[in-house]
Formats: C-alpha cells, structure tokens, sequence
C-alpha cells in the first residue's frame, strides 16, 4: 500500500491503539487500590505486558534478539524508552484516580504532540526532518487550546462540587472538649 493509504490504515491503528491506551491508566489505577503501593502496580502491569511479549516472541521465532550491530555502537539514549514508559504509566496510576482519565490524557497527548513537532522539525532521535509548518503549528495549539479548555470544566465541576458548610467541617474535624 503506497501514499496515503497508508496514512488512513496508520490513523486507525492509531485510534484503536489510543483507545486501548486511554484504558490502561483506569485499568492500572484499580490493580493499584489492591496493593499497597503504586510502584508495586506498575510492575505487575510491566510484567504482564513482558510476558506478554515473551510469548509472542517464542511464537514467532523472534527469541532472543539479535543485534544487527553491536549494542556498544547504539546511541546512549536508545535503552530508555522503557523508563519512559515507567515514568507514564507510575504517574499515570497515580493521578488518573485523582484528577480523571480526560485531563491526564488530553495533557499526555499534548505533551506528545509537542514533543512529536519537535522531534520532526529538527530530526530528532532517529526521525525523518519535516518542518513545523504554520499548519502543524495551528494543530498543536488547538490541542494546548483543548487542554486549557478541559482543566476550566474540570476548575469549573470542582467549584460547583457541594461541600459542607464550615460550622460543620469544623465541629466534625475539631478534637473532642473534655
């Protein structure tokens, strides 16, 4: 498949993926609430995914790898995407059950846009150069303008949240008088 077919079967691989992505911190966020620390699920949910691919890769032949040059010629950087993933998904357990699954992800996925715009324009980390036309531009700050417009109806659900009256916060918090 050749020009921009490729592109529509890649957005819809994408979207599917992004789906089951935006999953993944609510799924990890309760196999946190049974155990007694968020580190502990994000090594269960490391696990799972390591063995998962473990097995597709006995499957498939593809066990061990092997190099195509020596790991010592790689670039320094190439060994954490791992640690990348460590960093989303620990943080992602941690406050996706307090601040719900939208804000985080719309921020993830700006942050990623981000990071994507930059990585192009300047070729980064191994990807082809394409410029940060005004066009790209325009898109990434409809998602920083999505962001913003999410964290006010987030600010504006909080605020409208009933809370208890002080008298009573109070007398509820207050130790008791002898």
């Amino acid at each position: 498949m050749q020009g921009f077919g490729i592109v529509i079967i890649a957005i819809l691989i994408g979207l599917v993926a992004g789906c089951l992505l935006g999953t993944q911190p609510s799924v990890n966020g309760q196999l946190g609430k049974y155990l007694e620390h968020p580190l502990q699920a994000s090594l269960i949910s490391f696990a799972s995914g390591t063995l998962i691919i473990l097995v597709l890769s006995l499957v498939t032949g593809t066990f061990p790898p092997v190099f195509t040059s020596p790991p010592r010629d790689f670039p320094w950087w190439i060994w954490f995407g791992g640690a990348i993933g460590v960093v989303l998904v620990t943080s992602s357990l941690i406050l996706v059950p307090r601040v719900g699954s939208l804000p985080w992800f719309a921020a993830v996925m700006t942050g990623q846009t981000i990071a994507a715009l930059v990585l192009d324009h300047f070729g980064l980390l191994g990807n082809p150069r394409t410029e940060a036309s005004p066009l790209r531009l325009l898109g990434a700050g409809f998602l920083v303008a999505g962001v913003l417009v999410i964290v006010q109806a987030k600010r504006m659900e909080h605020s409208q949240t009933p809370r208890p009256p002080e008298s009573e916060v109070g007398e509820s918090n207050s130790p008791p008088t002898s």
